[in-house]
């Protein structure tokens, strides 16, 4: 049996928000893993756009650089589209009984693991760690063969099972997609040796569980939840992933909760979007967010989305950085904000984000000089129903926001990161 897909990207919620009150049991099971917040290069921009738009879109048509180049011609040239901020937040897996490690990114946004298998012999796969299941006594082949195109080329993967260990959990016999093939240049010049999808199981390929379902069949915690906190600073070991429950320790004040209304990508509806407290029309066509930890973007519909760009008209000499408003997502009433320096970043000639401290002023934020831009962290995008229209919270609100997931009550939570 073969199946093509394309790599997905999402969360899905809604409905009335609630506040932490009750306290976890100091019994629970709390399993954490670290993750490591690193830079790459400007290529993940592309990378981002082709898979998130083909993802998101779901659409068969094949996009290439020529998109994203049509795209930023599309408005004035002081209006910069996408996301340059190319950051990844990257942990370990195991899997098979040999100990092997793999770099991979816990994606909320999809629902299939991912991971180079040593059967191939493109450059992609060998520019990363391998998995080898002729080595691994708790190997289980399956066969199913699943293919995902990208505009930079294809992944060929088949499915099979292995046991897994994240961050002390044992899952066995977890179905995983070896990659076989990779043609073109798709994953070559990432970070990361794989994928780890934590959203739900309606999206995955052959109706096969993804890695925290076989978590609750197996059940291996006393809470069904999970919940991410992103350092904004580079090469930090303090961002985490933890199973079980949440650390207090990562986020201020209450722990807001919003319900998730499709239960295949974590997709909240939202009342609004705000600029500087006013209402633009950015949900005329109706609200739907998308949190998603498998991609840097904020994104939104193409028109919505143009018109906030020409509002904030973020100037590429970010000269105009501490005057910019305030952009807020409201959740049933709940008010999240980004201000400036949460979404413009700051890139050399090369594509990387020259990194500042998140608390500095944006005075001195723009007094950083050197050959660099500011651009927004913003990439259009349009969903098509019955997810969307929607916006895609990538790491840009993420990591100012804890995120908590839960699939216990089909909730997502939100609190101020410390």
């Amino acid at each position: 049996m073969k199946l093509v897909i394309g790599l997905a990207i999402l969360l899905t919620l809604s409905s009335c928000a609630s506040f932490l009150e009750e306290q976890q049991p100091l019994e629970n099971k709390i399993y954490k893993i670290k993750l490591e917040r690193t830079e790459s290069q400007a290529k993940k921009s592309l990378f981002d756009f082709i898979t998130t738009s083909q993802q998101y879109r779901n659409s068969p048509d094949i996009l290439d650089g020529s998109d994203l180049a049509m795209a930023q011609t599309q408005q004035k040239e002081s209006i910069k589209l996408y996301n340059f901020k190319n950051t990844q937040y990257t942990g370990e897996i195991g899997l098979g009984d040999q100990g092997n490690k793999f770099k991979v990114i816990f994606d909320t946004g999809s629902a299939n693991i991912w991971l180079n298998s040593a059967r191939c012999n493109d450059y992609g796969c060998k520019n990363h760690k391998q998995y080898d299941g002729s080595k691994s006594s708790t190997y289980e082949h399956l066969g199913y063969d699943l293919d995902v195109e990208f505009g930079t080329g294809e992944l060929m993967g088949e499915i099979n099972a292995d046991t897994a260990f994240v961050g002390g959990v044992k899952i066995a016999k977890q179905e995983f997609a070896e990659i076989v093939r990779e043609n073109g240049d798709v994953f070559a010049q990432s970070d990361f040796d794989g994928i780890v999808g934590l959203a739900y199981p309606s999206m995955a390929a052959y109706n096969f569980n993804p890695l925290f379902d076989n978590i609750i069949k197996q059940k291996l915690l006393d809470r069904n939840v999970f919940s991410f906190y992103f350092s904004r600073q580079e090469g930090s070991r303090s961002s985490e992933l933890t199973f079980g429950g949440w650390d207090t320790d990562h986020f201020q004040g209450e722990l807001h909760f919003h319900n998730v209304v499709n239960k295949y990508y974590w997709l909240l509806d939202a009342d609004n979007i705000l600029v500087n407290g006013q209402d633009l029309g950015l949900c005329k066509h109706g609200c739907k967010v998308v949190a998603d930890t498998g991609t840097s973007l904020l994104t939104g519909p193409s028109d919505d989305l143009y018109g906030l760009l020409d509002t904030l008209n973020i100037d590429e000499n970010c000269k105009n950085v501490k005057d910019l408003p305030k952009l807020t997502f409201v959740l049933d009433g709940i008010n999240y904000d980004l201000d400036a320096n949460d979404y413009v970043m700051k890139i050399d000639s090369q594509g990387n984000e020259v990194a500042y401290d998140t608390f500095a002023s944006s005075d001195s934020f723009v007094e950083m000089g050197g050959n660099c831009q500011c651009v927004g962290s913003f990439m259009p995008l349009d969903i098509p129903s019955p997810n969307g229209p929607a916006w895609i919270l990538g790491d840009t609100f993420l990591s100012k926001y804890y995120s908590v997931y839960d699939r216990d009550n089909d909730r997502v939570g939100f609190a101020r990161a410390k």
